[in-house]
């Protein structure tokens, strides 16, 4: 008898939470069996904690939060519900409850450590993890993500192999093994391994099906491709180059992307459509995302500008201006919603007041490129309440005589618009920027001024000044 046939004949409470467990291999089959197990059983914590497991495999945090909370009242003593409401509110202490309860539990260290690598304080509790439970994929990840944050590659490398070879159809760990591939510059492999996004189960819950299928590669002459940008706006802005690469061999592109890029990714050339995600779809023959593109076409090289704007509307206001006129952008998209997103944008985002010294350069007058954010005190001429859409910004870089900018879209917009951009780079930089270099194969117009350590900006900061002011590079 199946699982699911047990609970259809078989109501009792061992069965519900025996086969609920069964089927917790996957949380969306799981997930309605645990409520059923938390109807029938009100008063025990087993089936709302593991309820609440399956809700966080889902991303579903606050229904998941809600169940761990119940099931930590109905049992002040169960680690597995102190692990998921930790997980559930990403607090440290509930999972250090978790392993007074069990000193020996693997899981609440795991997911401890994952929270310590998060906030870029990787330390012994991963390897502690490791060591309780050494046939565990989650705990070697946490271990090859952690060393990754302090730039650790090839043990960082080492301990994804182990973590892939316990698991080799995990796709979160494949994914997240091509960070330190891409960043060592083994490009092959890495987009092998990067492709896995697409089959995590964040991104299969949000996965939209295409009637036809995916392109496979090969020669395009003669195809109509839809493809798709994905994830934040500055791989959006990094990776719609490849439409133009497609187009230039003879295939009719589509292009879908957020409705604030459409109007500047008209500009790509050879493009046909460049639509928005809400806008109907024309027929096509296959679909790919953009990111999916250099695994298929290693031999692609599409040098910036690829993107363009006109200046015209900005160049008489600039104009009026003393001596350079200097671009900013100090922080990036917080996304408060997304807590690994908001963690990784504390640690690349800087404040205004760092950069008070620049605006005190002679020859300098510092534009601000930082929308929704005021300037804090920094002397900084602003007119972004002018800015609607990335083609607005587009049309004042452009006029701009240089841009400096943290890791974040504008650092990509002037890239692809191939005007000069210098970049503040975090410790843990992204694989984008590769490691240990400060050019970029991806612009040409820029240079990279990375931290020494983690959490310090004074260093990049000094040498950016330094290179402000008198051109050089050091």
């Amino acid at each position: 008898m199946t699982p699911r046939q047990a609970l259809a004949v078989l109501p009792d409470n061992a069965a519900l939470l025996n086969s609920a467990g069964l089927l917790a291999a996957d949380p969306t089959i799981a997930a309605p069996w645990f409520r059923r197990a938390v109807l029938v059983a009100p008063d025990q914590p087993e089936p709302r904690a593991n309820l609440a497991a399956a809700l966080l495999s889902l991303d579903q945090i606050d229904q998941a939060l809600s169940a761990a909370q119940v099931a930590v009242v109905l049992a002040p003593d169960n680690a597995e519900a102190w692990n998921n409401l930790g997980a559930a509110r990403s607090r440290e202490p509930d999972f250090h409850r978790a392993r007074q309860i069990r000193p020996d539990f693997a899981d609440a260290c795991v997911n401890e450590s994952g929270l310590r690598n998060d906030r870029g304080a990787a330390g012994t509790l991963a390897r502690l993890a490791v060591a309780l439970s050494p046939g565990l994929p989650a705990a070697w990840n946490n271990l090859a993500n952690g060393l990754l944050l302090g730039c650790r590659l090839e043990e960082s490398d080492a301990a994804f192999r182990r973590a892939r070879s316990l698991a080799p159809e995990d796709a979160q760990i494949r994914f997240n093994h091509a960070a330190v591939l891409l960043k060592q510059g083994r490009m092959a492999e890495g987009w092998e391994a990067y492709e896995a996004r697409r089959f995590t189960s964040a991104a299969l819950i949000r996965r939209r099906s295409f009637d036809p299928p995916d392109w496979p590669g090969g020669d395009p002459a003669g195809r109509t491709l839809l493809l798709s940008t994905e994830q934040g706006y500055g791989d959006a802005l990094q990776f719609c180059r490849f439409a133009s690469w497609l187009a230039e061999r003879g295939a009719r592109v589509i292009l879908r992307t957020p409705a604030p890029l459409v109007r500047l990714l008209r500009s790509l050339r050879g493009v046909e459509q460049v639509l928005s995600f809400e806008d109907p779809l024309p027929p096509f023959d296959f679909h790919l995302p953009v990111m999916s593109l250099p695994r298929l076409y290693a031999e692609a090289e599409v040098p910036a500008p690829y993107l363009f704007a006109d200046p015209g509307p900005w160049r008489n206001r600039l104009a009026k201006l003393p001596g350079r006129k200097v671009g900013l952008c100090w922080a990036g998209n917080p996304r408060s919603h997304q807590r690994t997103a908001n963690l990784l944008d504390a640690r690349r985002s800087l404040k205004p007041s760092d950069f008070a010294p620049f605006a005190a350069i002679e020859g300098v007058t510092l534009v601000s490129l930082q929308k929704d954010a005021g300037p804090d005190g920094l002397e900084i001429v602003d007119w972004t309440g002018e800015l609607h859409d990335f083609a607005d910004t587009a049309a004042l870089v452009e006029a701009l005589d240089l841009v400096i900018s943290v890791d974040t879209s504008v650092a990509h917009l002037a890239g692809a618009l191939g005007k000069p951009v210098r970049i503040l780079s975090r410790f843990d930089g992204c694989w984008r920027w590769r490691h240990e270099t400060d050019l970029t194969p991806w612009y040409g117009s820029a240079i990279l001024f990375r931290q020494t350590g983690a959490g310090c900006w004074r260093e990049p900061l000094e040498a950016l000044y330094k290179h402000i002011v008198t051109g050089t590079r050091t």
